[in-house]
């Protein structure tokens, strides 16, 4: 009788699963699985999370100020944050495996290039 329930139960996990793929991070926040507190440094977090607690108000045992220094060094903007949001897990997923993660623009000093003199 246990064997007959395993081939149920996985199916019924790769449906939860295969269903959570289809959602964003807003939806899945929506639905109250993205609530908890972030407790990492802001060096720590992931773009989405720094998102999260400066932008969308999301719980963080760091000070606001640490994270919105962290929102100043990388570059962050409200439209990369609500790109990066409204992103399906399945294509962040996607993306990071063919390591084609977006970044936010490097607001980075570009160096100068010498010229030739002739």
């Amino acid at each position: 009788m246990i064997r007959r329930s395993k081939p149920l139960q996985t199916a019924l996990i790769a449906l939860c699963l295969s269903s959570l793929a289809g959602c964003s991070s807003s939806q899945s926040q929506q639905l109250g699985m993205r609530s908890s507190t972030v407790t990492k440094t802001p060096q720590q977090m992931s773009n989405l999370e720094i998102c999260e607690t400066y932008a969308f108000g999301r719980r963080s045992t760091q000070t606001r100020v640490a994270i919105a220094s962290e929102w100043n060094r990388r570059n962050i903007s409200h439209a990369y944050c609500n790109k990066i949001r409204n992103e399906l897990y399945l294509t962040s997923l996607l993306k990071k495996l063919a390591n084609a993660e977006e970044k936010p623009a490097s607001n980075q000093v570009q160096p100068v290039q010498p010229i030739e003199l002739r």
